[in-house]
């Protein structure tokens, strides 16, 4: 990492999976601006996508016809951290987060047919919120989708908090937050290795082989291009 990549700005996008539209309190929205502050102290900068405020279609394609997901993909794949944030519903992440992971499936078919990703060089990170336990089954669903989508996912870049579903203000909350020692000391460490991973991967990025694997497939393999030869 050259000395001048450690200042270049960084941008940070978070799609947030909260059920709850605008301005309703979302723990899991308090969690991100949370990390989002962190961030901060790594010049970078942040947006937190509330996708429930957003038509999303159904669909396994880019463009379903007339919603907002291409916008936001744009979005995406213009940021250099991308971050899944998502309450916990019965066990497993909401079902706006699947429905995006499934909008972005074309990127996996692009992906097998021409070896590169539109994510790759891009990291990744999880935020997860709950008052039940299955973190650790989320945290393995979503990084199975990001490693296998090209992102790059630093060690300890997940940010969870199973506490009670308490009525407080977004205000109210983050101080909590900030206070507790494990919550706000996660929250710097994950955001210290997303900055630290996103600065290296911008100044160097992942080298691409050019060519799919889809030709290459069999039966329980999965991933990008390897040795075919």
């Amino acid at each position: 990492m050259t000395k001048d990549s450690k200042t270049e700005q960084l941008h940070a996008v978070f799609l947030l999976g909260t059920l709850k539209r605008s301005p309703e309190f979302s723990h899991t929205d308090a969690l991100c601006t949370l990390l989002s502050e962190h961030m901060e102290q790594h010049n970078t900068t942040s947006e937190i996508i509330r996708l429930a405020d957003y038509e999303i279609k159904p669909g396994v394609e880019t463009d379903m016809g007339g919603d907002d997901w291409p916008d936001i993909l744009k979005k995406v794949l213009a940021a250099d951290i991308i971050i899944l944030a998502t309450p916990i519903w019965w066990g497993i992440q909401s079902s706006l987060i699947q429905r995006i992971i499934e909008r972005m499936d074309a990127l996996n078919d692009e992906l097998l047919e021409t070896g590169k990703s539109e994510l790759g060089s891009k990291v990744g990170g999880i935020v997860i919120t709950g008052a039940e336990d299955g973190a650790e089954h989320i945290i393995g669903n979503l990084s199975n989708f990001m490693i296998w989508n090209g992102l790059t996912l630093p060690p300890a870049c997940s940010l969870s908090w199973l506490g009670d579903a308490s009525k407080d203000t977004k205000e109210s909350l983050l101080a909590k937050f900030r206070k507790q020692k494990s919550t706000n000391g996660m929250a710097r460490t994950m955001a210290r290795n997303l900055c630290f991973f996103a600065h290296l991967l911008k100044a160097n990025p992942i080298p691409e082989e050019s060519g799919g694997i889809s030709q290459d497939i069999a039966p329980g393999t999965v991933g990008m291009r390897g040795d075919t030869a």
